[in-house]
């Protein structure tokens, strides 16, 4: 408990939330903090406090898990770091993004929303009785079906893409800056990121409601002295899976299309569409949603990990290609437990390869770190013909484990087979 508010009076006091809140790092470690701090102020509901400042703002939101408390004035120190972490410049394309250990990026809005349903269900309070709404289940409606649903509506009309992109900070020890990676749709990486943990969350809290504080520490491995592993985040993909079927985000889906006919903002774009469409738009989220974020690894991009640029020009490939060779690297061989750790580790072995070797770039198209559930892309794809840049006709990845009493985990096991290429 003390070092607990020792950690909480340290970060208030260096951190003016008026006059330094720009210098508080777009990091889960920097929330964790507030949490206690609130917790210890004897804050009752911090996730509808989130959502009074900036988190989720829908008419579904606010149907399904009620009034948010009105903000006072003046704002306390606590809530206006709070308030910097969901809004730190309102003219960015993605706001309310955190960084995480594990290397991904996950919007705050969705996580703290299926946290909130959570705390709810532990608390044995009802949810809306009156239709549409009944058919609803809260905890998917407020995480990740109504973004999906209108994403793919308004792909449907327009043209667009309905999931993605991710994106990259500016500096992965000190972020600050989120910048897309292409033209954002309803559900970038970030918010499906948060939506899945707070669906894996808010099911937790439901069982075994325990404080904020903590459990965002385990989950997400903040300072907990991991040795052996990876954070549980890192594998929400496999976990959301395993709780989520296909079936029954499609059938959340199509429950909540029904909702968005009956609302002024989302009628219009539904008024084109029968019974039949409806149907083939949820099939369509559910199954893409569950393709990209379950059925395939996370991807860690080069501007992640801090790539160097490649030398000279890369010659794309000519598909169907010759060979495919993964290489077992035996320095670094031991084990990265942390994405700053991992990035270390790729920008030694890129700088090996240009700087000793001689070569235009690193030597291998991807990476699976051992213990980690994502593949770090460290030769970039021409967006032309979605196929790897090498200088021959082979495609190069590496798994990194030691002969010396290491061995491939799962991770490495599925994710050889069949090899995928994602586009950036």
């Amino acid at each position: 408990m003390c070092c607990s508010a020792a950690a909480v009076l340290l970060l208030l006091a260096v951190l003016s939330a008026r006059t330094q809140a720009a210098l508080l790092p777009h990091h889960i470690s920097s929330l964790i903090p507030i949490l206690q701090s609130l917790e210890a102020d004897g804050t009752p509901d911090i996730p509808s406090l989130v959502r009074s400042l900036g988190g989720c703002g829908t008419p579904v939101c606010h149907t399904l898990l009620g009034d948010p408390p009105p903000t006072p004035t003046p704002i306390p120190e606590p809530w206006a770091l709070l308030a910097h972490l969901l809004h730190p410049n309102a003219t960015a394309a993605e706001r309310g993004a955190l960084l995480a250990p594990d290397g991904s990026t996950v919007a705050l809005a969705p996580l703290f929303a299926g946290v909130e349903v959570g705390l709810k269900r532990a608390a044995g309070r009802p949810g809306p009785i009156d239709q549409p709404y009944a058919s609803l289940d809260a905890l998917y409606a407020v995480t990740i079906t109504e973004a999906l649903g209108t994403s793919f509506l308004v792909a449907r009309v327009n043209g667009t893409a309905a999931l993605g992109p991710d994106g990259c900070w500016d500096d992965v020890d000190n972020p600050q800056n989120f910048t897309l990676l292409g033209p954002p749709s309803l559900v970038p990486h970030a918010v499906a990121n948060g939506a899945m943990d707070g669906v894996l969350l808010g099911t937790r809290l439901a069982e075994d409601p325990i404080p904020l504080s903590v459990l965002f520490r385990r989950y997400y491995g903040v300072d907990n002295g991991i040795a052996r592993g990876w954070p549980h985040s890192s594998r929400r993909r496999r976990d959301f899976g395993a709780l989520t079927a296909v079936g029954k985000l499609e059938e959340e889906v199509a429950a909540m299309l029904r909702v968005l006919r009956g609302l002024p903002h989302t009628h219009e774009l539904l008024e084109e569409f029968g019974e039949e469409e409806e149907a083939d738009i949820a099939r369509r989220a559910a199954r893409e949603f569950m393709e990209v974020y379950v059925e395939c690894p996370a991807i860690i991009p080069r501007c992640m990990w801090g790539a160097r640029p490649y030398r000279g020009t890369p010659r794309p490939l000519s598909p169907p290609l010759g060979s495919i060779y993964i290489h077992h690297t035996f320095v670094p061989s031991a084990p990265c437990r942390s994405f700053t750790a991992c990035a270390r580790d790729m920008r030694s072995m890129q700088r090996f390869h240009q700087d000793t070797r001689g070569w235009d770039d690193i030597g291998y198209s991807e990476d699976w770190p051992h213990g980690c559930w994502s593949v770090w892309v460290l030769r970039r794809l021409d967006p032309g013909l979605h196929e790897w840049c090498s200088d021959g006709g082979q495609m190069g990845h590496q798994s990194r484990w030691s002969p010396h009493g290491l061995h491939p985990n799962d991770s490495h096991l599925d994710g050889a087979w069949p090899i995928r290429t994602p586009t950036q």
